[in-house]
């Protein structure tokens, strides 16, 4: 209805500028006169488009030619002349008014444009200005509803649960929400190029399309009004928009997390250090007593000697326990390394000696090289790392089984292993194993490989657990110290 009121409106200055023509020709010149219909479909161009400034140039073309040509009130005409004059005019009319209507495309261009850039800095200004990422989504929300065609918008989360921002969706599309983001899979539009394709379904006056993009997913409630093409442009860069927002919130979530965990675990190891630190007077002064007890001076039966001498063992355990559990406090806080050159065979020995009791069921064997170079280390956390692994492999081996200990230099570094005949670990338990309080342990305090892990991690060391034919093997790697040769 309204293309046709503009028609009629053209067509009524055509009639309006023959009416004055009619009027004037018997003082000016009527040629000159037909100027003014160039004028008119100029102006149609301008406002209306090219189209109608075409039908209006060729409806004045032939209102001219049947009123003011001769002969008169037909459309011949009988001099080349006006022929001539006919043509230019329509030429004219009709390149005026294409060209009108150009300028008129990109000035409306130009205009959406602007308004396209005013839109995204606006909503780009208020989401930098809001204090909270939910805010931001209702900012991006709002502009996306005012959006010709576009309903509403809502923004879910990375698992199409949670509702960020929008109105609330019915179950079955918040179902189909769900199964996009499942199936990482678009429904009902695409994003490509800068430009959002949208797939209506056909006899649907308004449905619903879903976006996932990876740390949430968009919905769009579509009506039955199309989406301009400069309008589908601002709809992609609010898209993209969305997105960045929806990954500055999951960072920020993860961020939270992170510093929640860490906060965690300081405040697990403030715990274990005091309590560790509280525990060690008293287990001292309990195994004096028990010690005294078990002496014959003490006068107790057999059998109470015996139960004496479990009670020692296991305060004997739980004591190691304390001690494992300090060590690991400290080095979580940054235990200072007194690094000097240490030979890996004294190490070893020490590491023997000290655990003489422990090994004594077992066949060790040992390989270390006679020309192994020394390493840079604590020499105390050294022996406790190839203490914890002596430990380890006396846990997992049977009586009468192979420890085997071993060193060799290569490429610069002095590698150490500790292999014994227990079970195969299984393959998704070979880095769990250094991991605190490693749940498949026999005995111990399942402290033993974590240490060893964290004090050759301070070192610049590596360690590391694999499967042989024989058993498991616990390698660590550290580099040797450079010894300067004269000549």
């Amino acid at each position: 209805m309204k293309e046709l009121k503009g028609l009629a409106l053209a067509l009524g200055g055509v009639a309006v500028i023959t009416a004055f023509i009619g009027l004037v020709r018997p003082w000016l010149d009527v040629p000159s006169l037909a100027v003014s219909y160039v004028l008119l479909v100029l102006w149609v161009g301008s406002v209306s488009g090219r189209v109608r400034a075409i039908v209006v140039a060729l409806v004045a073309f032939l209102t001219y030619e049947f009123f003011f040509v001769p002969p008169y009130g037909t459309l011949l005409i009988s001099a080349p002349k006006d022929v001539l004059d006919l043509l230019v005019l329509l030429a004219a009319a009709v390149l005026g008014g294409t060209l009108a209507a150009w300028l008129r495309e990109a000035r409306l261009t130009a205009q959406k444009a602007a308004l396209t850039a005013e839109t995204l800095y606006a909503v780009a200004v208020s989401a930098l200005k809001a204090p909270e990422v939910g805010q931001s989504l209702e900012a991006v929300v709002s502009a996306a509803a005012r959006i010709p065609g576009i309903e509403s918008m809502t923004l879910f989360d990375e698992r199409g649960e949670e509702r960020l921002a929008g109105p609330d969706l019915p179950a079955r599309d918040r179902e189909r929400a769900r199964w996009a983001v499942r199936k990482g899979q678009p429904l009902g539009m695409r994003l490509r190029d800068g430009e959002v394709d949208l797939f209506r379904t056909a006899g649907v006056e308004s449905e619903h399309s879903f976006l996932p993009m990876g740390a949430g997913v968009i919905a769009l409630h579509l009506s039955s009004h199309p989406i301009s093409a400069a309008d589908s442009r601002l709809l992609a860069a609010l898209l993209a928009l969305a997105a960045l927002l929806l990954d500055r919130r999951k960072s920020e979530l993860e961020s939270d997390r992170m510093r929640e965990l860490e906060a965690s675990d300081r405040l697990k190891a403030a715990v274990l250090s005091s309590i560790s630190h509280e525990l060690k007077s008293p287990l001292a002064s309990l195994r004096a007593g028990l010690s005294t007890l078990a002496l014959p001076a003490a006068g107790l039966r057999e059998d109470e000697r015996a139960i004496v001498e479990g009670l020692d063992k296991q305060t004997d355990r739980l004591n190691r326990l304390v001690g494992d559990m300090l060590m690991m406090s400290r080095l979580e806080s940054g235990l200072p390394l007194e690094k000097q050159p240490v030979s890996v065979a004294e190490l070893v020995g020490s590491a023997l000696h000290e655990l003489q009791p422990v090994l004594t069921p077992f066949k060790v064997v040992l390989e270390i090289a006679d020309d192994l170079p020394p390493i840079e280390a604590d020499e105390a956390q050294m022996q406790l790392v190839i203490g914890n692994l002596l430990a380890n492999a006396a846990e997992w081996t049977e009586p009468g089984g192979l420890i085997e200990v071993g060193a060799a230099f290569k490429e610069g570094s002095v590698r150490v292993w500790v292999q014994n005949q227990g079970d195969h670990i299984r393959p998704i338990d070979l880095d769990r194993v250094f991991d605190k309080f490693w749940s498949r342990r026999k005995r111990g305090s399942g402290l033993g490989l974590a240490i060893s892990k964290r004090v050759l991690e301070a070192h610049g060391g590596t360690i590391r657990a694999e499967n042989r034919r024989a058993g498991p093997r616990f390698t660590f790697t550290l580099p040797a110290v450079q010894m300067l040769t004269t000549t």
